[in-house]
């Protein structure tokens, strides 16, 4: 609904992500904005050990790449699948996988409110990266947890971040801001949006200040909210 009217002329927004979200890219040039990809974090598949799958009920993913790695193994399970994110969905989907459970909001400390078992001799399976929080493990049931890749911070690519100004940052984790605020990021004289409530409350728990933040948890709908922000000036 912006698209006629380059909202984001005149203004650069920086992608910071381990992945190049191309229709947001696009979405924010089609709005007259720059556009820049500094990769904070980059991440890498471990060479899989897999556990043995079939004694899991639900097997349980909250980032696209753990379903990418388990994607590459090609298994049959019997076991349903839980996933945050309408992204990591349709990663397991596009592999052929069910996905029996998604919740609305789409972060760790939501799903456990939103998981349909509560309780009782559930056996799950986390597959995650190795700098995942406990969150998942805190449920009241057996949650294995088994780490297919590791995230490791770009601080060369953060000191040239920290060089910019004048632009708009976007931050889709914690892992992002700590790189940034390890190679020298003070937040001055930029602008800064978040994917999550948790990447926002890593900005604020660093000085930082959230201009920009989607009430649902896209690369898509930050830049629309940054658009309406433009609009409402």
């Amino acid at each position: 609904m912006f698209d006629k009217d380059l909202l984001l002329q005149g203004e650069t927004i920086v992608f910071t992500g381990s992945r190049n979200p191309v229709e947001a890219v696009r979405r924010a040039q089609s709005l007259g904005a720059e556009t820049l990809y500094v990769p904070l974090v980059t991440t890498s598949i471990r060479q899989l050990d897999k556990p043995d799958l079939g004694g899991y009920d639900w097997l349980i993913f909250t980032s696209r790449t753990s379903a990418q790695a388990f994607c590459q193994l090609d298994e049959n399970v019997t076991a349903k699948i839980a996933a945050v994110g309408d992204q990591t969905a349709a990663v397991l989907q596009q592999h052929g996988y069910t996905v029996d459970f998604i919740p609305r909001v789409f972060s760790a400390d939501h799903f456990i409110q939103e998981f349909p078992v509560v309780s009782g001799k559930v056996k799950c399976l986390f597959i995650k990266g190795n700098l995942a929080k406990n969150t998942i493990a805190s449920m009241h049931m057996q949650v294995d947890e088994w780490t297919v890749y590791d995230t490791v911070l770009d601080l060369k690519n953060a000191e040239k971040l920290v060089q910019l100004k004048d632009v708009i940052i976007l931050f889709a984790s914690p892992s992002a801001v700590l790189a940034y605020r390890q190679a020298g990021g003070d937040w001055s004289n930029i602008r800064t949006a978040a994917i999550g409530h948790v990447t926002q409350g890593a900005i604020e728990a660093n000085g930082g200040k959230v201009d920009f933040t989607p009430k649902k948890y896209t690369y898509m709908e930050v830049i629309n909210e940054i658009a309406k922000g433009s609009f409402s000036k």
